[in-house]
């Protein structure tokens, strides 16, 4: 109660009254000591920057003194410069003290400077003073910043009592975003604890990144017990949590997890365990994987995978997956795999993509990739794409029609 009425006082003090410099000579027993804030920003031998603040020990009263003082500072990043150096200096002495200031503050960079460094010193020190005040709090820029950093920080030393605080949150994005920021954490410690939990949660975007981080985790330490939850899920949130699992199981043993994915009853849940089997393998082997995937039946499952493979392969090695795409026997795979490969490089090299699609076999598949691939390269170049399409040997009533697809000169 006290420390609340001096507090109070000084900021009434501060507020209403022009600041008052203490005399600049200082006393005999500070001689030889750091220089105090408020002789820094009065110091009329030169420009004082913030480096020149650190170290000082100063008191409340000229704390705020030189926090008054800081907007004859016309240089904007030096004067939030000081006004962190200030700030961190007040919290780590009063912290309580500190938090009163800045949240007294009008919204604006300086308040949420100021809230970012006081969830830094006390989301460590005091988080349930900062937990009691986000309750009463009104919603606002400075305040989500406090709620986020808190949910963050608390989460990683008391998981339990952040859930609770969290929970006391008025209802809206800030509560959902704190509550799912501390389950998620609590996911990567006891990853088992929180999947008894999204069984009572709402079907929402935030349970459905619980479920992905619980996936990931669970799956990263236990895949054998995450998958036997993962298998207990609504239809929907078991697809997510199949993908997950499979995913992460992939990075570490693929074989295994897409011998599993293809195990899987054919479905929604499958396929998307065998597209996040493909994102995890093509990344470390895209020639395994897409041997891998010519495996399936024709169809959209194996086009997906086509295009996933030849994305993460062109990254690696562009030369391989041409030469791969191009020996492979005639037919659909084939073309397939040529329109891929040509849809991946046509923003960059437009004329190497559109000759690549001249030796897909099928007409109609050659036709409209040949028009993709030649609009988007006349919108970039018009005058290029015009002229390579002049000199290509193909019949003149395919060019024609080309051609009129093209947009206008």
């Amino acid at each position: 109660m006290l420390l609340g009425i001096v507090i109070g006082f000084y900021l009434h003090d501060f507020r209403s009254k022009p600041p008052v410099l203490p005399n600049q000579t200082a006393p005999e027993a500070d001689r030889g000591q750091s220089p105090r804030p408020s002789d820094v920003v009065t110091d009329q031998r030169g420009p004082i920057n913030s480096s020149q603040l650190v170290g000082a020990d100063f008191s409340v009263s000229e704390t705020l003194t030189a926090l008054g003082r800081l907007k004859d500072i016309s240089d904007m990043h030096e004067r939030m410069s000081q006004f962190g150096v200030l700030m961190r200096r007040w919290l780590e002495r009063d912290g309580r003290g500190a938090f009163a200031y800045v949240n007294a503050m009008e919204e604006g960079e300086m308040k949420m400077q100021g809230m970012t460094l006081v969830v830094e010193v006390l989301a460590h020190s005091d988080p349930q003073f900062l937990a009691q005040q986000t309750l009463a709090m009104p919603s606002s820029r400075s305040s989500r910043e406090l709620i986020r950093g808190l949910a963050g920080i608390w989460s990683q030393t008391d998981v339990q009592r952040a859930l609770a605080w969290a929970g006391q949150l008025p209802e809206g994005m800030d509560k959902n975003d704190a509550l799912l920021s501390i389950r998620s954490q609590w996911a990567t410690q006891d990853p088992e604890a929180v999947s008894a939990q999204i069984s009572q949660l709402p079907e929402n975007s935030s349970t459905a990144g619980l479920i992905t981080t619980v996936a990931e985790r669970w799956g990263s330490s236990n895949p054998t017990k995450a998958l036997e939850w993962a298998k207990t899920l609504p239809e929907t949130e078991k697809t997510l949590a199949m993908s997950s699992l499979v995913g992460v199981w992939a990075q570490r043993d693929p074989w295994a997890a897409g011998n599993f994915a293809a195990q899987l009853p054919p479905g929604e849940t499958q396929n998307e365990a065998i597209k996040s089997v493909i994102s995890s393998w093509a990344g470390q082997s895209p020639a395994q994987t897409a041997a891998w995937v010519l495996q399936f039946p024709a169809g959209a499952l194996q086009d997906q995978g086509i295009r996933q493979v030849v994305s993460a392969w062109n990254n690696l090695d562009p030369e391989g997956v041409q030469n791969w795409a191009m020996n492979l026997p005639a037919g659909k795979t084939r073309d397939a795999a040529l329109k891929n490969f040509a849809q991946t490089i046509a923003y960059w090299t437009p004329e190497k993509a559109a000759g690549i699609v001249g030796l897909i076999n099928d007409p109609s598949e050659q036709e409209q990739s040949m028009n993709d691939i030649m609009r988007s390269w006349s919108e970039m170049d018009p005058t290029s794409a015009r002229n390579w399409l002049a000199g290509l040997n193909m019949p003149e009533e395919l060019k024609a029609r080309v051609q009129s697809a093209l947009p206008m000169k």
